[in-house]
Formats: structure tokens, C-alpha cells, sequence
């Protein structure tokens, strides 16, 4: 059974996985400061251990053992604050497509980097990797050390229209969390292509960067003039530098796709990498 998504929820993907459980607990803690509607995802996993080793497959089976998690699912949440509204859905098909469907109506969808896949040998579950690439609002994704307490929301950024959403919310968030803002710049000259600025060395890329990644924070800096931000322009490895600033930071933010990539692509190298490495819970702005 699909649900359906009160406009605005929280949508969470949750199985029986330790990591489900933190993504499910961050998500609870978002809705509760919010005031938003959660709505629960439970769907078929094919790689499952009981489906690839026969054992407890049967339809009925499978569907009162995703109707527990549900029920589990939705008591968790009521203990953190028992006056959300909950809904869920069981859908039939996989639940990476159940998720992006439900992201057309959502604040924000937010589930765990891995799941009850037995394929934990990849640093990012494919669940995790085809919500962040097709959802249609932002996407957070936790891991199961997503525990930290530093104050601090690092967003990284570019010129792309993906990179201004980002910082946006990341202002919005660093306010609304009382937060220190971290922006964060990284430009790896010797890549196959410059960020498009021509071929200039690193000085004058450095001041002309500057200037406009620090108009689009003063933009930001009117509408929310108590946060505190600190800005880092650093010559690098984007994926090295973020994953760096995952390691002191609560969230980390970017856009789907930089200006680099090709036409069509959803999902960037970089915001790839991130998710796949970084320590703190990513969020993914479309």
C-alpha cells in the first residue's frame, strides 16, 4: 500500500537496519523542532538475507514483517514527540522508487546511507544512492555514527543554481539550529576542465571567487543576519576538503551537481563522494 504524503512531510525510508534507526531518530528530532508530518517508507528489498537464503519468504510473511517495522517505525517517532502526524506506506516495489515518488510532496526526505542489503561492502547503499540522484526536494542522508554535536553546518558551494539552493538552506538550517555556517570553496586547478573562469592562476581565480561566493553569502546574511559565518576558499580536492569538514561538522550541505558533469546528469562526483565518505549526516539540495 502507497500512503499517501501530507504536503510538507518529512518522508523517512526505514527498515530494520541500525542505520535506519539513526536516520529515523535525526528525522524525528527534525520534525519535532519543525512541527512537520512524518511519513514512513517501507518497501521490498530484493537482496534481503531471508529472500536470498529462502528463508521466511513467503508474501504474507514479508508483508506482516514490513507491517512490524512500520509499527515500530511509528512508535519511535511518537516517543520523541507524540503529537506529530505519522503516516506510512508498504509499497509492493522497491523502495527507492516509492521514495522519490513521495519526494514530490516533501520537505525532505531523509534516510540511511545503508540498509538490511546484504551488499554492505559498497560505502553507499543503492537505495540511498538513487533517492539522492532522482528526489525531487532535499535529500539527507545519515549514517549510523551520526551522533556529532559541534554546532557547526558546513556548506560546500560553487556558481551553480544548485550551490545557491544549497547555501540557502544552509543558512535557513544554521539559523534555525543556532548553528555557525562554515562556507566552503574548493578548486582543483589541474582538473581536465577549470571551473570557467578560463585558464588564470590560483591567485586571481582566489579573488574573483571570492567576490562572488561572498555577494551570494551577503545576500543570504541579510535574510538571516544572526548567523555566523566563516569563509574558507581552498585550493584541493573538493571530496578530500569536505569529507575533511564532515569530521567537525553536525551537516553537510551541497547542491546535487556542480558546473562541471554533463547535461541530464542528476548527481555530481563530488556529492557522490561526499556521501559516500563523510562522517556527518550530507544533505543533497536539487
Amino acid at each position: 500500500m502507497e500512503g499517501s504524503v501530507q504536503p510538507g512531510s518529512i518522508v523517512v525510508g526505514i527498515d530494520t537496519s541500525t542505520c535506519s534507526m539513526t536516520a529515523l531518530d535525526w528525522a524525528a528530532d527534525y520534525a519535532h523542532a519543525t512541527h512537520a508530518p512524518v511519513h514512513l517508507v517501507h518497501g521490498f528489498s530484493h537482496d534481503r538475507p531471508d529472500l536470498v537464503f529462502n528463508m521466511g519468504a513467503e508474501p504474507d510473511k514479508l508483508y506482516a514483517a514490513g507491517e512490524r517495522v512500520l509499527t515500530r517505525g511509528r512508535n519511535r517517532v511518537l516517543l520523541k514527540d507524540a503529537r506529530l502526524a505519522i503516516t506510512t506506506a508498504h509499497p509492493d516495489g522497491y523502495p527507492a522508487a516509492a521514495l522519490v515518488r513521495a519526494s514530490a510532496h516533501a520537505r525532505l526526505v531523509v534516510i540511511g546511507s545503508h540498509g538490511d542489503s546484504m551488499l554492505h561492502i559498497s560505502s553507499l547503499g543503492e537505495t540511498a544512492h538513487q533517492v539522492a540522484a532522482h528526489a525531487r526536494c532535499p535529500v539527507a542522508v545519515i549514517r549510523k555514527e551520526s551522533d556529532s554535536a559541534y554546532g557547526r553546518i558546513t556548506a560546500g558551494v560553487d556558481r551553480s543554481a544548485h550551490s545557491r539552493k544549497a547555501l540557502a538552506w544552509a543558512f535557513a538550517e544554521a539559523e534555525r539550529t543556532q548553528a555557525d555556517l562554515q562556507v566552503v570553496h574548493v578548486w582543483q586547478p589541474d582538473d581536465a576542465k577549470d571551473p570557467g573562469l578560463g585558464s588564470v592562476d590560483w591567485k586571481s581565480y582566489m579573488a574573483t571567487a571570492r567576490s562572488q561566493i561572498e555577494a551570494s553569502i551577503a545576500d543570504q546574511q541579510r535574510q538571516h543576519p544572526g548567523v555566523k559565518v566563516l569563509t574558507d576558499l581552498v585550493d584541493g580536492n573538493p571530496t578530500r576538503v569536505l569529507v575533511d569538514k564532515s569530521h567537525e561538522s553536525d551537516l553537510v550541505v551541497v547542491g546535487a551537481r556542480g558546473i562541471g558533469g554533463f547535461e541530464g546528469l542528476t548527481l555530481g562526483r563530488v556529492a557522490v563522494d561526499l556521501l559516500s565518505h563523510a562522517t556527518s549526516p550530507v544533505l543533497i539540495m536539487h
